[in-house]
């Protein structure tokens, strides 16, 4: 009499089965989801969750800043468009924030782009015809801003990202 072998695999396929539906809800996320340049007003949630900070929003003129505050001391400043859509960011304090988190999908064309100054500051700035990257800075000192072109609202200067 053969005997089964299903009794024998439940106890190895279930820890697979458990990664499998805890991954697969993950990996299927849209991209909106988590916060970054160019995402939308609720992913500023994920930047306040992922730095584990308090936020307040200052109403402007022409669109909104989500302050994000860290108990190290890092302010990061995402400025969110009439429309919803974080079209800058900026970040100042004794720690330069996870820059993949603040750029998102822009990150790759920050990292492929980035130009580095000379001397003992931390210098890197990118500017392409619609991202625009500037960070500097030294130890417990840092400060940049990043913005796209395209997404500024109308009557919205680069200036206003600090």
């Amino acid at each position: 009499m053969k005997k089964s072998i299903l009794p024998m695999l439940i106890p190895v396929l279930t820890p697979v089965f458990i990664l499998f539906a805890v991954a697969l809800p993950a990996l299927l996320m849209p991209e909106r989801c988590f916060g970054a340049l160019g995402g939308n007003e609720e992913s500023v949630a994920a930047d306040q969750v992922k730095f584990k900070a308090e936020r307040t929003v200052v109403p402007q003129t022409r669109f909104n800043v989500h302050e994000i505050s860290r108990a190290d001391g890092t302010l990061i400043r995402e400025y969110v468009s009439p429309a919803g859509t974080v079209f800058g960011v900026s970040w100042k304090g004794p720690t330069i924030p996870d820059l993949t988190q603040l750029l998102g999908t822009n990150f790759a064309e920050f990292k492929n782009s980035v130009h580095s100054g000379p001397g003992r500051r931390r210098v890197a700035v990118v500017h392409n015809s619609d991202l625009v990257v500037e960070s500097t800075g030294h130890m417990r000192a840092f400060y940049g801003r990043a913005y796209l072109n395209s997404m500024l609202p109308s009557g919205v200067t680069q200036e206003s990202v600090q």
